[in-house]
């Protein structure tokens, strides 16, 4: 049989090579090319070495109206006055409240999310957008290639057969790995053009408390205001991204007149790929630079890179009390945990405070800063989100947002097991080598 099957003549012969080199080495090259271009991606961007303040004292600090407008100049993030924002602690509590306001929607719903999962969280938004659709609402569903891949092709027929759009962003294809590479990380909801949400949230049964096992912790954030119509412009942009198609007028944003002049000042913080210095570098050199008093992060894939690391200890040795809550080993990605602690002993060295949240798995991406600056998002302290991935924040100054925010990190420390530098020196011989593989390799993550 193989006989029959084989090329008789030279001609057919050699087109035979060239189809066996086109099959095996043309992915090959492409697959090297791509790892390149990873490469390039994570090491092309500029460092900020230097906060130099033209014709001033000192940086502007994080609660005065200076850094308003320099983080404007940027980051093109506009904070304006106008918002009520309700802090959500964890999936639950976030799921409960956009239960609400979807059930409450008339106009149009906006979802984009990074993370999604077949399961109870998939099938109540199912349910809950289809029901919306079904009523002559504008339902938009955009779910990216990767990390919402789970989601199968019924679900999503479920949504369009009941009048919703769905689209998926940059789809995973050993052609265009250039584009997966570049990650949509963002969770974005807005309803009517009215009410807002930003976090760290997903969806899927990881959020939600289930066999007696406590649910990822989170914080996520509902608004309203002005920043509204940032975020839909944002969700407007990966909808064009995916399908060609530029949304205007679908989503009224403007904001109640009463509210205008009063309320949390706050502005929705877009990031993209970009060459040169990144948004989000840009913003943290700023924003840490400006610290008076305190910096509480807590951040779920903590790997801060050389610039990160060196504003964090600057603003320490200036008596600036910078704490750092991170997950412990019940994490998602447990390379994730030893690439963060192979930085642990350069900030411990500085005078930064390092814990561990030992419940559950850590995800919140939150900074508080001083007296009022809050930043809530999808933003991780990785090279992937700070110099590859798109992502979404919520910038606020807001007294009150800050008191909540700081009461809920003291909790959350009550839970946690600080760093030193005798845990880090009583690893076991498992533990440092995995932890110097990390090393290694952190700038890729």
């Amino acid at each position: 049989m193989w006989k029959r099957l084989a090329p008789r003549t030279r001609r057919q012969r050699q087109v035979a090579r060239l189809l066996a080199v086109a099959f095996f080495f043309v992915p090959l090259v492409f697959a090297l090319a791509q790892t390149w271009h990873r490469f390039a991606d994570t090491f092309g961007t500029t460092d900020i070495r230097v906060l130099r303040p033209i014709g001033l004292d000192s940086v502007p600090a994080v609660d005065s109206p200076r850094f308003r407008t320099a983080l404007a100049a940027f980051t093109q993030t506009t904070m304006e006055p106008g918002h009520h924002i309700d802090l959500l602690v964890d999936g639950p509590a976030t799921m409960a409240r956009l239960d609400q306001d979807l059930r409450a929607a008339t106009q149009s719903i906006a979802v984009q999310n990074y993370y999604c999962e077949p399961g109870e969280v998939t099938e109540w938004l199912k349910t809950r957008l289809a029901e919306r659709a079904r009523a002559g609402v504008a339902v938009y569903f955009l779910r990216d290639g990767f990390g919402c891949n789970a989601l199968t092709r019924g679900w999503m027929d479920s949504l369009r057969a009941a009048g919703a759009a769905v689209a998926t962003l940059r789809p995973v294809r050993w052609w265009a790995m250039h584009e997966s590479m570049h990650r949509s990380h963002v969770r974005i909801v807005a309803i009517d053009g009215r009410v807002g949400y930003v976090g760290g949230f997903g969806f899927a049964d990881k959020w939600i408390s289930r066999n007696g096992e406590p649910s990822w912790r989170e914080t996520d954030v509902r608004f309203t205001g002005p920043a509204v119509s940032q975020l839909v412009g944002a969700f407007a942009i990966g909808w064009a991204n995916a399908t060609g198609d530029l949304l205007t007028g679908e989503f009224p944003a403007d904001a109640p007149a009463d509210a205008v002049d009063s309320g949390a000042v706050a502005g929705v913080m877009f990031t993209q790929r970009a060459f040169g210095t990144s948004v989000p570098e840009r913003f943290l050199a700023l924003a840490l630079a400006g610290a008076r008093r305190r910096v509480y992060i807590t951040n779920s894939y903590f790997v801060p890179n050389r610039g990160l690391r060196g504003w964090l200890v600057a603003a320490a040795r200036r008596g600036v009390d910078v704490r750092v809550l991170v997950p412990s080993r019940k994490i998602d990605i447990p390379f994730s945990h030893w690439a963060a602690r192979s930085t642990f002993s350069e900030l411990l060295a500085g005078g930064v405070r390092i814990y561990e949240y030992r419940p559950a798995m850590m995800h919140a991406k939150t900074i508080l800063i001083d007296e009022s600056f809050v930043s809530v998002g999808s933003l991780n302290l990785d090279n992937l989100s700070l110099r590859i991935n798109d992502e979404a924040v919520l910038q606020v100054q807001d007294h009150a947002l800050a008191d909540a925010m700081a009461e809920q990190f003291t909790r959350d420390l009550a839970q946690s097991v600080e760093v030193t530098p005798t845990l880090l020196s009583n690893r076991g011989l498992y533990e440092r080598g995995m932890t110097l593989l990390a090393r290694l390799m952190r700038n890729l993550m």
